[in-house]
């Protein structure tokens, strides 16, 4: 059974080899999910950003329209030619400046005089607009090429065009997008500028911006080849990245797995599980004709620890708390042991250990019902035995005696555990209604050497009889201590003089062996 378990174990190489998996997994899955993420807020961030530089751009070209016409008037002499032509040399944009009249007519350019009539569909924008400007896209014998004109118009008439390349209005985009990004630059339903058709790879996204002043739409695009490059250049933190996780999956998969192997995990899963085992020990009856009883013990033997003191099962399971748990599980493994054994076990008593703390529970006596009522064969037989570890409080006396008649009431006995080590005293014993009184095995080791151990006893044993409390003495070992018990007048004796704690099938065999006293 042990090599199938440990074949259920991955190796450690396994291990390593799943985690550095994970690990690559989850690495590669933030990262180009994250890269990917980045880049559309990036696309977004920087389409915006280029969106307010054409803007600015495009007020830039209108105060510099303005300033040239305020300089300018109707006529179109050698002073204003000149003039043009030195608006054109200091302008960044223009290449070309005209003035037109009233009627629309450009009369006067860097080349001298013209007579050149104005579309009637950009004359009629200039007068709808807001501001009397507008900008259109339109051959120019001047440039030779399709250029980008930029009017303007005082409320007197006079007015003044611009002619510049578009590649110059697109010179503020070409700051902010490129190189990364590939865009499209329309004005109204014309091509300003464009360099899409230079994408070599696939687009993963895209957005679109418009300027409804200027009728101009920028649509940037995201290509699958910058993704990839910054990809790359990830590379070696991704694999840092990668390393470290798989070095912190590893530690964690070992903290883990000394947690799962810690005795604290063990004894909780044990409980919870229902895997322990409880072992019975006869308490014998020096009486003749008097019916033996037995103590429920719990025992474990761990795969990993061994066998396993109920004392550090006790304590652990307080600190867990599970203590109630742990005591159910024993009271119910004693009415399983009853249903099993009808027949042996039909005038034998079987008691439970039981916490303080858990009796001043107020679900206590109801939940016990509850189990009375699964396992009717424990009533009348079960018995509670009740350590002693700290003195009680003025809340806690009446608490504690009522819950002990709600127990008793139930038809389950009460005894007082190793009664002389804990603060249970003669006065104690006045106040509770308990059935058995059991003497801790300390007094019995002492019983035959020390006078004044066989004096307290000897009160103690008065008193129980006085209040019509049964006697147990524990830790019997040896015969010179059975007779002194004997001397005391206790009739019931329990220790490893008649037998040790065993699992139900021994103690079935010992009992049916040792049927009478």
């Amino acid at each position: 059974m042990f090599k199938n378990i440990t074949a259920l174990v991955p190796s450690k190489k396994k291990v390593v080899f799943l985690y550095a998996f994970l690990s690559f997994f989850i690495i590669f899955t933030v990262f180009t999910l994250g890269l990917y993420l980045s880049l559309l807020n990036d696309l977004d961030n920087r389409t915006n950003v280029a969106k307010n530089a054409l803007s600015d751009r495009m007020n830039a070209i209108f105060t510099e329209l303005k300033q040239v016409v305020n300089d300018s008037s109707l006529s179109c002499e050698k002073a204003d030619i000149t003039r043009l032509r030195r608006a054109t040399f200091y302008s960044p944009i223009f290449k070309e400046f005209g003035l037109f009249n009233s009627e629309f007519i450009v009369y006067c350019s860097n080349l001298g005089t013209t007579n050149i009539k104005i579309y009637d569909s950009i004359a009629s924008r200039i007068t709808q607009s807001m501001g009397r400007k507008t900008v259109s896209l339109v051959n120019s014998n001047t440039l030779g090429e399709s250029t980008f004109f930029a009017f303007y118009q005082r409320d007197d008439g006079l007015g003044v065009n611009g002619l510049a390349p578009p590649d110059k209005i697109a010179a503020s985009v070409d700051q902010i997008l490129l190189p990364d990004y590939f865009y499209e630059l329309t004005l109204g339903k014309q091509i300003l500028f464009s360099n899409s058709n230079d994408i070599d790879s696939r687009v993963l996204g895209n957005t679109e911006v418009s300027l409804a002043d200027w009728s101009m739409t920028l649509a940037v695009f995201f290509p699958s080849s910058l993704y990839w490059r910054h990809l790359w250049s990830l590379l070696p933190f991704i694999i840092v990245c990668w390393v470290l996780l798989s070095f912190v999956f590893y530690v964690g998969h070992l903290v883990l797995v000394y947690y799962r192997r810690s005795l604290r995990h063990c004894i909780k899963r044990a409980i919870k599980n229902n895997t322990m085992e409880v072992h019975f020990q006869p308490i014998v009856s020096l009486t003749e004709g008097g019916f033996h009883e037995m103590e429920a013990l719990i025992r474990w033997n761990s795969f990993r620890y061994g066998q396993v003191s109920p004392l550090v099962i006790v304590d652990m399971a307080d600190r867990l708390g599970l203590i109630d748990h742990l005591t159910w599980m024993v009271i119910r493994k004693v009415g399983d042991f009853y249903r099993e054994y009808p027949e042996q076990l039909r005038h034998i008593k079987i008691s439970v250990n039981v916490d303080r703390h858990s009796l001043l529970k107020e679900g206590f006596a109801s939940d016990l019902a509850e189990i009375l009522e699964e396992y009717p064969e424990l009533k009348g037989r079960l018995g509670l035995e009740v350590t002693e570890t700290s003195v009680l409080d003025a809340a806690e006396l009446p608490l504690m005696v009522s819950r002990f008649e709600h127990i008793k009431a139930l038809g389950v006995s009460l005894s007082v555990d190793d009664f002389g080590t804990g603060y249970a005293g003669l006065d104690f014993l006045r106040r509770f209604p308990y059935d058995t009184l059991k003497l801790d095995q300390i007094f019995i080791a002492s019983l035959k050497d020390d006078q004044f151990t066989r004096q307290i006893l000897t009160s103690v044993t008065k008193l129980a009889k006085e209040l019509n409390m049964e006697l147990i003495a524990e830790g019997v070992e040896h015969e010179d201590q059975l007779n002194a018990v004997r001397e005391l007048g206790v009739d019931r004796v329990q220790g490893y003089y008649f037998c040790r704690p065993l699992p139900k099938e021994q103690v079935i065999a010992w009992f049916e062996e040792n049927a009478s006293p």
